[in-house]
Order: structure tokens, then C-alpha cells, then sequence
């Protein structure tokens, strides 16, 4: 089992975190009975989402806390460990992590597909996020193995 390293209150992401580590702030606003006017409306997540400023800044300074250069910066992708689409915290340090680029791609598909499981009522809110906060990859047994 692959785990996240914390360094300076850092994250760098895998497949899945160890026992020891907190789990991440979730957005208070979404929970089962407000997900029609949260993450199930159109639009909703980005206009919760941070500015690419904001993003680029606080990328940098988990890239420093691990060692990277910053001419790594490619190489990762700042990610929500519980995705805003399934109310994870926005700017919450244990839900940030940098993720290498080469996995930033199928983990969205994850995210994308327990998204609209969620919203379809076909998997619980809590059931998504425990899934995807515990390992993104078995999480996608729930999509069918996508």
C-alpha cells in the first residue's frame, strides 16, 4: 500500500493514505440532503474552485517542503484529495496534495464517475468521499473498474 507523505504539513499524493494521517476538512456546506443545490447544480464546483494565482502559489511552496525544484512544477498537479465535486474543503491543508501529472488523469475519471454515482443516487455521499479518501484506485470499483 502506498501512502501520502506529510513533510511541513505537506501532502504528497498516491494511491492511498496510511492510518495515521487526519482525514481532510470537508466543505461544510455539502452533505446527502444539500447535494441538488451543491455538487449536483451545474457550475457549482468552479465557483467554489481556487484561482490559478492561488493555486500556482501554494503548489510552490508544497514543491519546496518536498525538495522538488520549481522547474518540477509540470510534473504535479495540485489536487483535492476528496474532490470538490464530492465536497471536499477547498483550501484545507489535509486535503491538498501534490499529484504526480502521470496519475492526475485517471483519478479525475474516478472523481468524475462517483460525482455523478452521487448525484444519481446511486452511491451515498459519505460512501463516495470514505472510498476516494482511503484508496482512488478501489474507489473505482464502484465505477465498474473505470
Amino acid at each position: 500500500m502506498r501512502s501520502f507523505i506529510f513533510i511541513s504539513g505537506c501532502l504528497f499524493a498516491s494511491a492511498s493514505y496510511s492510518e495515521d494521517v487526519k482525514r481532510p476538512a470537508l466543505n461544510l456546506e455539502v452533505r446527502q440532503e444539500t447535494i441538488a443545490t451543491t455538487i449536483c447544480t451545474p457550475g457549482w464546483t468552479q465557483s467554489i474552485r481556487l484561482y490559478v494565482s492561488e493555486t500556482k502559489r501554494i503548489k510552490s511552496k508544497m514543491l519546496a517542503a518536498i525538495g522538488e525544484p520549481i522547474d518540477h512544477r509540470n510534473r504535479y498537479q495540485l489536487d483535492h484529495i476528496i474532490p470538490l465535486a464530492l465536497g471536499g474543503a477547498v483550501v484545507d491543508q489535509q486535503n491538498l496534495a501534490l499529484q504526480p501529472i502521470e496519475e492526475a488523469r485517471d483519478k479525475d475519471v474516478v472523481e468524475r464517475c462517483l460525482s455523478s454515482l452521487v448525484c444519481q443516487g446511486q452511491v451515498g455521499l459519505e460512501d463516495a468521499q470514505s472510498a476516494i479518501w482511503e484508496d482512488w484506485r478501489k474507489a473505482a470499483e464502484l465505477c465498474g473498474g473505470q
